[in-house]
């Protein structure tokens, strides 16, 4: 298991005995998620810095060993998890400049940057089949850029800033906003195809289970969801917000939820 803490650790611990393999111990503070690279026996990270014009970092681990291979220095805060793309070797990264860089995995040559109107601070998807990086941002954009250019293929504007990474299924892009909606792009044209309004701010990331549309608003509910239409299907309501993305075991059938006051939930669904 391989996560980052606000200790300013990167720690890779044993699945069945929680014991530390390796830990990193090079950040001050880690708000971001690694994302793994097996083919490439790398792990990619965030770090962030109390350093002037140098808050922020991403780190190419080795999965084994946690020893770095290589890293690329930003000026601002980098809470932004990376992205991999394992077709292309690529990885990518947003920091709270509304910056986004796009680097070779393997040795992290820089490809290009492109800089938004606000923090990036949510991670990014990839859309192989399209060529497209996706992300939001707090200038309330989301954001699909050309893969090998960084160019601006397109771009949707919410109401509000964007701090939750994008969903792609079935040629649809979609995207929580903190305008309290979630909203479905098509990607084909780049219209919307539907909008769904909550009762709170949504950081949570939509998920898909089976055929349907899975996410958790900050007016403590977890919606299903028809991704065709948008239609409610359920909704199961909690005691507080949740701001996480909604966890679905495959082999177990089991639904994970936490909320923001640090509870966890186990859910079956009857159709699952």
């Amino acid at each position: 298991v391989y996560f980052g803490a606000y200790d300013g650790n990167t720690y890779a611990i044993n699945k069945n005995t929680g014991k530390i393999k390796w830990k990193f111990t090079e950040a001050d503070f880690v708000g971001s998620s690694p994302v793994l690279a097996p083919e490439l026996n790398l792990l990619f990270i965030g770090l962030e810095f109390g350093l002037l014009k140098k808050h922020g970092k991403i780190a190419a681990l080795n999965l084994k060993t946690g020893k770095k291979i290589w890293d690329y220095e930003m000026e601002n805060f980098v809470h932004c998890s990376p992205a991999y793309c394992s077709e292309k070797k690529l990885v990518a990264i947003g920091d709270n400049d509304g910056f986004v860089y796009m680097f070779d995995a393997k040795n992290g040559n820089l490809k290009w940057k492109f800089k938004a109107g606000g923090d990036v601070k949510a991670s990014l998807v990839f859309d192989i089949n399209k060529n497209l990086l996706l992300f939001g941002s707090f200038d309330k954009f989301l954001y699909a850029l050309d893969i090998i250019s960084g160019k601006v293929k397109g771009k949707f504007k919410t109401k509000e800033a964007i701090y939750s990474t994008p969903l792609i299924y079935d040629n649809k892009a979609f995207i929580a906003s903190l305008d309290k909606h979630l909203y479905c792009i098509d990607l084909k044209t780049g219209s919307i195809s539907w909008d769904f309004p909550t009762n709170g701010r949504i950081f949570s990331s939509p998920e898909i289970v089976g055929k349907n549309l899975f996410f958790g608003s900050n007016d403590g509910k977890m919606y299903e969801l028809d991704p065709e239409t948008g239609k409610i299907i359920s909704i199961s309501q909690f005691t507080e917000r949740i701001t996480n993305k909604i966890i679905f075991n495959k082999k177990t059938k089991r639904f994970f939820v936490t909320s923001f006051i640090n509870e966890i939930y186990c859910l079956k669904h009857a159709l699952y």
